[in-house]
């Protein structure tokens, strides 16, 4: 059976390679939000060795409410995703619920 790697960043997923932790804010809240998570997590996988993806999402459209706050938008989101990869070395991945996210 053929295995599948995918690489995020620097970090090969899959296979027979080491374990990566995708995790981050379910909603980005602000830079300062995401830079404490980020160094949290980084934190607490030093012990191990394990590499982080780091992930947040700047629109959260799968809320159970519709007065749910949804998140800073994509522009802002954007700026926050890239300032976390620039400052921590870190890949960031988000997820997307419209085809104009993509565009």
């Amino acid at each position: 059976m053929s295995q599948t790697i995918v690489t995020i960043g620097d970090i090969p997923v899959g296979g027979a390679h080491p374990f990566a932790l995708i995790a981050g804010p379910c909603q980005l809240e602000s830079l300062d939000h995401a830079r404490a998570m980020c160094a949290g997590i980084l934190q607490a996988c030093e012990p191990t060795g394990t590499r982080l993806i780091f992930k947040g999402s700047y629109d959260k459209a799968n809320r159970s409410s519709i007065g749910t706050q949804r998140g800073l938008g994509m522009d802002k989101g954007l700026e926050i995703l890239a300032a976390i990869r620039d400052e921590f070395g870190v890949p960031v991945i988000t997820d997307v619920h419209e085809p104009w996210h993509c565009a």
